[in-house]
């Protein structure tokens, strides 16, 4: 019987931590906090070990999973280096049990609803994806070692960090841009990360990349391009009212409006969902039923009413700059009434200065971002320190005029006043329904 550390009490550690013991192997959970908010219920063969980063953990360790959550720099792991212990992420480990078709989505925006809508499009198709990584529940916990299934993974640069056989049968890069830049020290380091989703693609696999991204020199995978803005030789584009898809010399047509999301950011994700669909082998027929169907997710530009003429939207999601700057390029000249701020992950909020300038009217600071967002756009909208949601929500109440929209898309994480993005989104719908 093997001993394994896992590190992270969040979803993944805790879903990692009671397969493995299931399994038979000797399992200890250690988190750096004392008393975690376990995700949900923690096998009792588990040992646990909250509070603890001390080199004793790893006393006849043979393997350490890692949380995403966990940067591998902390000196835990640099002792387990010391010692050669094998360091492995819970999508590694997953994948070893894996049977069936991987498809995996990462970048830096848009990833969740790129993800959600390939599921979509291969349920009208009748198949059974499995839907997992980033969204919803881990892969571990997600695993069907018996059947073959379609998994359909949302992935982040911090799951990619901890990869080394996981093979993606389709691989899906979205976009870079700077983002997590208290984690990685340059860009390059995260976009490397990124680039981890084709490591061990094969020439049979297929690879799908924006149009606008260099890639790798060591791709093996065919490559599919997708661009919002330009034909592509090998891949899908918008060509006017028409998203086209255009592979092995077949070209196909789907109209843009068909597609039930908004905004040419999701005009990408479409495009590059139905490159996805393709390769699997599903049929434009089913694609463009997917695409009427799927409306969007949660907290991702929802209407949360509109009141006295007042359009208040929820877009918690957009937890960086760009996420916040594509939100923004829809809404007319000094319509805005933006609400930013939360976590700093290091944004470079200097570069809203142009779009703030043009679109807001006001901008309300909430959070530990507050003053250096503030500083950032001095001289681009009126400046309103607002500290908090509810005060946000209030002065916004107050000041709003008919025409104009509310907007919560925040360019920051939400980890200094909230548990998540969702929980973000949900406060501030709580509290404009509650105007």
């Amino acid at each position: 019987m093997s001993k394994v550390l896992v590190i992270g009490a969040g979803k993944s550690g805790v879903a990692a931590a009671n397969f493995l013991v299931t399994r038979g192997n000797s399992v200890v959970l250690a988190d750096a906090n004392a008393r975690p908010a376990l995700p949900y219920a923690l096998d009792e063969r588990v040992e646990r070990a909250f509070g603890r980063e001390d080199e004793a953990l790893l006393t006849g360790v043979s393997q350490i999973v890692l949380s995403p959550g966990v940067p591998m720099t902390i000196p835990l792991l640099q002792k387990a280096a010391e010692r050669a212990i094998p360091v492995v992420g819970e999508i590694e480990l997953a994948s070893r049990y894996v049977k069936g078709t991987i498809i995996a989505i990462t970048g830096s925006n848009g990833k969740s609803t790129t993800t959600a809508l390939i599921g979509e499009i291969l349920r009208v198709a009748g198949q059974d994806p499995v839907v997992a990584g980033n969204i919803g529940e881990p892969l571990i916990a997600a695993v069907n070692a018996d059947q073959p299934r379609t998994y359909v993974l949302e992935l982040s640069s911090f799951q990619l960090e901890a990869v080394e056989t996981f093979r993606a049968n389709v691989a899906l890069l979205l976009n870079i841009t700077p983002d997590h830049m208290d984690r990685y020290p340059t860009f390059e380091a995260y976009a490397a990360a990124k680039h981890r989703v084709f490591r061990n693609q094969q020439p049979d696999d297929t690879a799908i990349v924006n149009a606008s991204l260099e890639l790798p020199r060591d791709v093996r995978a065919r490559v599919l391009r997708f661009s919002a803005s330009t034909r592509v030789d090998e891949g899908a584009w918008l060509d006017g009212d028409d998203l086209v898809l255009a592979v092995a010399g077949e070209e196909q047509r789907i109209p843009r409006a068909s597609l039930a999301l908004q905004g040419n950011a999701n005009v990408e994700n479409a495009l590059a969902a139905w490159l996805a669909a393709h390769a699997v082998g599903v049929g434009a027929a089913d694609v463009e039923q997917a695409f009427a169907a799927f409306g969007g997710l949660p907290h991702r530009m929802v209407l949360v009413r509109e009141l006295d003429g007042v359009r208040w939207i929820n877009d918690s999601k957009g937890t960086n700059v760009d996420a916040t700057l594509k939100s923004l390029e829809g809404f007319g000249p000094a319509s805005v009434i933006l609400i930013l701020g939360g976590k700093d992950k290091a944004g470079e909020f200097e570069r809203m200065r142009e779009l703030v300038q043009t679109k807001a009217r006001a901008v309300l600071t909430i959070g530990k971002a507050a003053d250096r967002i503030g500083e950032a756009l001095d001289g681009t909208a009126a400046i309103v320190p607002a500290g908090d949601m509810q005060r946000a929500v209030e002065w916004a109440r107050s000041h709003a005029k008919p025409g104009e929209t509310v907007l919560l898309s925040p360019a920051c994480a939400s980890f200094d006043q909230y548990r998540n993005f969702e929980h973000r989104g949900e406060h501030f719908e709580e509290l404009v329904r509650a105007l």
